[in-house]
């Protein structure tokens, strides 16, 4: 019966599962048949097509970003500088974390990192001065598993 409906619904032009052309650069190109699915070959990302628009599905690995510069003023014990960083696909409740993009060391220069998803594909990334301190202006690479 299984393999009817799929001959069936492959002679009616059917798309029931594919590659995206657009592989690593977001939504597939091409028809969207509802119910049909595309698996993007470069991310492993899944999408399906639901009410004629491709919706992303699951991701296979770990989605990444990176913050524009954050610190370079003064701040006081418990004080944070934020800034943010676009990861597409990352939603509220999934788990982020951040670290410096030059690989510095800044727990030991008296700060602390926090990462979190606040909006669809917004991560905030927070550093605090455990003492007052100047932290240097930089960037942070943020990862969020799906």
């Amino acid at each position: 019966m299984l393999v009817t409906l799929l001959i069936y619904a492959m002679h009616l032009g059917m798309q029931l599962a594919g590659t995206s052309s657009s592989n690593g650069s977001g939504v597939p190109s091409g028809s969207c048949v509802s119910g049909s699915t595309y698996t993007d070959a470069s991310t492993g990302n899944a999408w399906t097509c639901l009410a004629s628009a491709w919706k992303l599905g699951a991701t296979s690995g770990v989605m990444s970003g990176t913050t524009g510069s954050i610190g370079g003023g003064a701040l006081l014990a418990g004080a944070c500088a934020s800034g943010t960083a676009t990861v597409t696909g990352a939603t509220t409740g999934m788990p982020a974390v951040a670290s410096p993009s030059d690989g510095t060391n800044i727990a030991a220069l008296g700060t602390s990192i926090s990462a979190t998803v606040t909006s669809a594909s917004t991560v905030t990334v927070n550093v605090c001065a455990l003492l007052a301190l100047t932290p240097t202006a930089k960037t942070y690479t943020v990862r969020v598993v799906p």
